[in-house]
């Protein structure tokens, strides 16, 4: 992604290396990218001892936890695509039940509550998504009029046009397929050997889903590897829902 006149940096976030461009002299915009990147890693990383999951997750059963407006989000998000994938999307991975509720004014902070005693949330599958918008945005309110944000295969571009490269996750290697302007891109692959497994029981595909936002494009990725089926009635929903775009890679 060599592009004449681009600032650019990578680090590690988020699981992964975080990889942002940004016009030349933008140096304050590319650092609140990096900011926002490393505000989403700390609250809802569970690598993190201190994230807000990870907190949640050392407390009691029913214990309500004060969790980040910034999580908060990501969870209510996740409660509506768990309800309109009709459980496909479940950030629990069928570990048990949890709760997300506001309090009664509306400066007080959201509580995250386990329900069960095995409750494990796991909001990775969204996440990087969501943080890669966020990303985006607080470059553009920095002065940049252009932006690329690229979170281990989760890209969005915003007043550019970049190249996207597809990788071989069984063979190696990676190809040229397609170029992406104002938009973003996720893929996921959870074929029989891939790197990354899929939880649930349905077919598992490798997938790539184009949407306005990546929050949309990361997390529909996990819901179309389990359904195998751009064309199902759910994929096709949800698809239009977002203004999403998805392909079905053959092995």
């Amino acid at each position: 992604m060599a592009i004449r006149g681009w600032l650019r940096r990578a680090r590690p976030w988020l699981g992964t290396l975080v990889d942002i461009g940004v016009p030349t002299g933008c140096d304050v915009a590319l650092e609140a990218a990096f900011d926002a990147i490393a505000l989403a890693h700390r609250l809802m990383s569970l690598q993190e001892p201190g994230s807000d999951l990870s907190r949640a997750h050392a407390a009691d059963v029913d214990e309500p936890v004060p969790v980040h407006p910034w999580t908060a989000e990501v969870l209510r998000l996740c409660m509506d695509l768990h309800t309109r994938s009709e459980g496909l999307f479940d950030v629990a991975c069928g570990s048990g039940r949890w709760a997300l509720h506001s309090g009664p004014n509306a400066d007080d902070p959201a509580m995250l509550m386990r329900l069960d005693a095995g409750t494990r949330l796991d909001v990775g599958g969204i996440a990087k998504g969501w943080a890669v918008d966020q990303a985006v945005r607080m470059a553009q309110a920095a002065g940049a009029g252009a932006v690329w944000v690229n979170a281990g295969g989760d890209l969005r571009v915003q007043g550019a046009t970049v190249p996207v490269r597809l990788r071989d996750e069984h063979h190696g290697g990676t190809h040229t397929w397609l170029q992406l302007s104002d938009g973003a891109i996720a893929t996921s692959d959870f074929t029989p050997g891939a790197r990354s497994e899929l939880s649930g029981t349905l077919r598992a595909a490798h997938v790539s889903v184009a949407a306005p936002e990546c929050v949309w494009a990361d997390a529909l990725t996990k819901v179309l590897a389990q359904l195998g089926d751009a064309q199902h009635p759910m994929a096709q929903a949800l698809l239009e829902a977002h203004g999403a775009r998805a392909w079905v890679h053959a092995r």
